[in-house]
């Protein structure tokens, strides 16, 4: 005679149907789906709002980011804005301003040299409203320099050696 097996370990085998199968391959293939692009999208931010026909680099005599470098700084700049908890309560506010308005902006990137780093610096000001005149049609060639206008005007640096960014500052107001 037999031991009986405790309810809990018995196995009961269902046969599914070619067509349950793919349903629950589809079902897992979605939700691998969303589990791998979730995070991707969470972070895609500017470089995804910034259209490329609003962004340029700028040659200079330090040196000339690859084209590769400027989309790996907009993939950094909004992570580093999101965790900015060390700045003051006005530079918060610019940045929230900032990240509400992510598409409305252009941006240069420039090779710099600081503290014997070619690092970039990431000028942002405000791109033409659709159809309205461009107040900077030299934007593609001559840096971009305003002393205020807030929130509309910022720059950061990026570290293409550490892939860190750094030295955030919106301009001030009149």
């Amino acid at each position: 005679m037999r031991p009986a097996r405790a309810a809990a370990e018995r196995s009961i085998v269902v046969p599914l149907s070619s067509n349950q199968i793919m349903k629950t391959m589809l079902h897992l293939g979605v939700l691998a789906f969303l589990l791998l692009a979730a995070p991707v999208c969470t972070f895609a931010g500017i470089e995804a709002d910034i259209p490329l026909t609003n962004r340029v680099v700028l040659k200079s005599g330090a040196w000339t980011p690859t084209p590769e470098q400027p989309q790996k700084a907009l993939s950094s700049i909004r992570p580093f804005l999101n965790l900015a908890s060390k700045t003051n309560a006005q530079q918060r506010t610019e940045i929230q301003k900032i990240l509400a308005n992510m598409k409305n902006y252009r941006v240069q990137f420039i090779g710099v040299v600081r503290d014997g780093r070619k690092v970039m610096l990431c000028n942002f000001f405000p791109a033409p409203e659709a159809g309205g005149k461009d107040e900077r049609p030299y934007w593609k060639r001559d840096q971009i320099m305003v002393d205020d206008g807030g929130f509309q005007y910022w720059q950061i640096y990026y570290d293409p050696n550490t892939d860190k960014c750094f030295d955030f500052a919106s301009n001030g107001y009149a």
